[in-house]
């Protein structure tokens, strides 16, 4: 109901209330009190609407105060006050612009903490947020005032240089910067230290977009970080193209499994004392369409960054299993390396669960392989799942030990079997002391612990004297053999091939 219909309906009743009829000639005394109703109704009436006008205005402000604030929050990071992604790409958008019509050079640094997990880890989250407020403001001091620094999220900071027609200038800010972020962070009863992987790109007046150069600019800064950390590097096209490789390769490895391109060779591990064939490793290959036999330093590296992996290791699971059953039928053993990615996974228990169902080796002659490093920082999951496959019966071996963090306590708490010395140490033993003296501490070590050793790299003889000598169990390597096609397996445990089908 409307506040003039309201008004009417008041006047009405008050006449009739009062007999009051024109036409009648009411008293004055009854026009009076009328006349003071009426002006007594108006006043409210007036009051009325303005009260309402005054809520209409106040409601008008606070949506004007909220949809300025929901603004900013849309633009801003929460925790640092820093522009965010969305205001970061509007600001490099336009920022392209201008620059490209003053015909001047822009830079974008990528920013990003290394070892800031590790604050969160061991100081939490808190210390984390306010190590991240903090480093925000030490990188807004290194910047000149036309210049913008944003976060992206977590750890990643990317800063914005126009006007950069002296080639010096972005690099030295991302040395100020990556000095700066070097001292250590006072938080609290704690002290926080980082360091900062740098990636920097720059352009003139080339045709370019503002995703195109945080992309150029993020492949720089992982390019910074696989390099060793805390430093600053430039991007080119380099860096780029094996980003395209790696798409590529990852994209051809997915069907590989499916398409029937993977092979497996096994490489022979024999007894040190007798020098006989005791077991094998298998070592993936893949025989892909125009580029013939890969390695697997080609591709294994790349499916690692993927659940790729998981299937890879998996099939030469099951295709181990099955090609090799005869030769552990005739008393040898077979080796298999797992991924740490492949860990995180319950499909490698279902394969290798089934591989063993279908297959007539005993669980105690299949081996499963894994680095010293993913042993040491597996997930609870990964754990979990190394738990279920050694209660399944088969053997667990640490590959390339000595390379990676050794933790003994770990080791000694770990139901390990093997430890594989890795070849970075054996192929210098017979030239170097101090890698003779690994060596023998290693071995000194397995034993201590009960474990069977295994030296990997193993091509001259003089190799082989010493780590007898040292009493070093198993070897493998190209002396006693390159990896092998199956087949030629077969004749060294003296089991017939296969007969082949043409189904």
């Amino acid at each position: 109901m409307s506040d003039t219909t309201g008004l009417h309906r008041t006047l009405i009743r008050h006449l009739r209330r009062l007999n009051l009829d024109p036409a009648s000639s009411p008293s004055d005394a009854a026009w009076r009190e009328f006349l003071d109703l009426l002006s007594t109704t108006y006043t409210e009436g007036d009051d009325e609407h303005f009260s309402l006008q005054q809520t209409i205005e106040v409601s008008s402000r606070e949506m004007s105060v909220l949809h300025e604030a929901l603004s900013r929050q849309a633009l801003q990071d929460t925790l640092t006050g820093l522009p965010n992604r969305a205001a970061l790409i509007r600001h490099l958008d336009q920022s392209l612009a201008a620059c490209a019509r003053a015909g001047q050079g822009l830079a974008v640094l990528f920013v990003d903490l290394d070892g800031f997990k590790q604050v969160n880890d061991s100081l939490g989250h808190a210390v984390g947020d306010e190590l991240l407020v903090l480093a925000s403001q030490r990188i807004r001091a290194c910047m000149r005032p036309n210049d913008v620094v944003a976060r992206l999220g977590s750890d990643e900071f990317v800063v914005v240089c126009p006007n950069v027609s002296d080639s010096t200038i972005a690099p030295s800010i991302a040395a100020r910067i990556g000095s700066q972020l070097a001292a250590p962070f006072p938080i609290g009863d704690h002290e926080a230290v980082v360091s900062a992987s740098i990636g920097l790109v720059t352009t003139a007046d080339a045709v370019t977009t503002a995703e195109d150069l945080l992309g150029q600019a993020d492949l720089a800064m992982y390019e910074a970080k696989t390099s060793g950390k805390a430093r600053a590097t430039v991007f080119d096209s380099s860096m780029q193209l094996a980003v395209d490789i790696r798409f590529s390769v990852r994209n051809a490895l997915a069907r590989a499994v499916t398409g029937h391109e993977l092979r497996l060779l096994y490489q022979p591990i024999v007894s040190l004392p007798s020098e006989k064939v005791i077991g094998v490793e298998a070592l993936v290959r893949w025989k892909r369409p125009g580029f013939g036999l890969l390695s697997p330093d080609k591709f294994i590296p790349i499916a690692e960054e993927s659940h790729v992996i998981s299937t890879v290791d998996c099939w030469v699971l099951q295709e181990a299993c099955r090609r090799g059953a005869p030769w552990c039928e005739a008393g040898g053993t077979i080796a298999v390396n797992l991924s740490a990615r492949t860990l995180q996974h319950d499909d490698v228990v279902r394969a290798l669960s089934q591989s063993l169902q279908q297959s007539t080796i005993s669980p105690g002659q299949l081996t499963l392989e894994i680095t010293e490093t993913t042993l040491l920082s597996g997930t609870g999951v990964s754990k979990q799942n190394l738990r279920r496959l050694r209660e399944l019966g088969v053997k667990l071996s640490i590959d390339d030990f000595g390379t990676g963090h050794s933790s003994l306590s770990q080791l000694q708490q770990t139901d390990v079997d093997i430890l594989k010395i890795d070849q970075s140490f054996v192929s210098r033993m017979d030239q170097d002391a101090s890698s003779a003296a690994i060596v023998s501490a290693i071995i000194t070590l397995g034993h201590a612990l009960g474990l069977t050793l295994v030296a990997e790299g193993v091509e001259r003889p003089t190799q082989v004297a010493l780590l007898r000598e040292q009493g070093c169990d198993t070897a493998q390597g190209f002396l006693f053999g390159h990896p092998l096609p199956a087949e030629d397996l077969d004749q060294m445990f003296g089991v017939p091939s296969p007969a082949l089908s043409f189904g």
